[in-house]
């Protein structure tokens, strides 16, 4: 996976973070030192 794909799906997990005060809404990803991916929301 490239890091533009890797921006690009943890972007897209946005969409999901719950911020109902700051609104500042925040997505990640993290790339393991075995290749494997997480996305999440903070």
């Amino acid at each position: 996976m490239t890091y533009k794909a890797i921006i690009s799906e943890a972007i897209k997990s946005m969409a999901k973070a719950y911020a109902p005060y700051s609104y500042f809404k925040v997505g990640a990803a993290l790339e393991t030192e075995d290749k494997n991916f997480f996305l999440d929301v903070i």
